[in-house]
């Protein structure tokens, strides 16, 4: 391969290469815990609602911190106007977090950046990276964010700031990048429409985590998003709703985590 590969090759390469692990000190050290950062309200069960599911069987500390309120989903639905559909997908959350075996009251925040605009710099940004190394904790920790080249803006900028956040985080903080929609460019999926393929500078790093055992409970976790997986909502034709297809990726049997370089 070149030194720079097209980002769909790259994935592809990623999924059959990188380790596969079942253990996750692999991820999180001998003692750490996870706090994942969602761009959105259903986010953290789509990329890591398996590696939550294990920190919470196996007694880890897990945290969920949701970026933006989510009101994009349906904006022309009059039925459930921004501030409403806003609490509907906290209460999603935290129906989600709870069935892969944590406490939406101790392990769930939310920022409520509107959709669409979490901020790649400025107050806002700086802000939200302070929010970030907050509800980090004292205690050692690993993050998890959407990849940088996830074709949504929130999903770009939400790893922006997870970026900054590890970098002011203790040494030996380790940051990993879960893709969501990024999956296409490897996976197309119909209707889904993409911005031109990136170029991955980079041979990928990381690790497979095999989820096999937390599969069930990442399904009841996604189902709980019933505003995007549902007709819950059904004054929006052009709403959003998670296609099929984007679930059975999220479905397999493991979860991707690329490790993204700190300095």
């Amino acid at each position: 391969m070149s030194d720079a590969w097209r980002a769909g090759e790259w994935l592809r390469v990623a999924e059959s290469d990188l380790p596969l692990v079942t253990d996750l000190p692999s991820l999180l050290g001998s003692e750490g815990g996870a706090l994942v950062l969602a761009p959105h309200p259903d986010d953290e069960s789509l990329g890591c609602g398996g590696l939550l599911a294990a920190c919470a069987a196996a007694g880890r500390s897990a945290r969920v911190l949701v970026i933006s309120d989510g009101t994009g989903s349906h904006p022309r639905s009059k039925a459930w106007p921004p501030a409403r559909l806003a609490a509907l997908r906290r209460e999603e959350t935290g129906a989600a977090i709870e069935r892969l075996g944590l406490d939406p009251g101790r392990d769930l925040g939310f920022l409520g950046f509107p959709d669409t605009a979490v901020p790649k710099e400025g107050p806002g940004f700086d802000e939200a990276v302070r929010k970030v190394l907050e509800f980090a904790g004292a205690g050692p920790v690993s993050l998890f964010c959407t990849w940088e080249h996830d074709p949504h803006c929130d999903h770009a900028a939400s790893f922006a700031v997870a970026l900054a956040a590890a970098r002011s985080l203790p040494h030996g903080t380790r940051l990993f990048a879960y893709p969501v929609w990024g999956l296409a460019f490897a996976y197309p999926i119909p209707g889904f429409p993409l911005p031109p393929e990136p170029l991955v500078p980079a041979p990928p790093r990381g690790l497979r985590l095999d989820i096999r055992r937390q599969l069930e409970a990442k399904r009841q976790a996604v189902a709980a998003h019933l505003s995007q997986t549902s007709a819950l909502i059904d004054d929006d034709p052009g709403g959003f709703r998670l296609p099929p297809e984007a679930l059975a990726l999220a479905f397999r049997p493991q979860e991707l985590f690329l490790e993204e370089a700190l300095r």
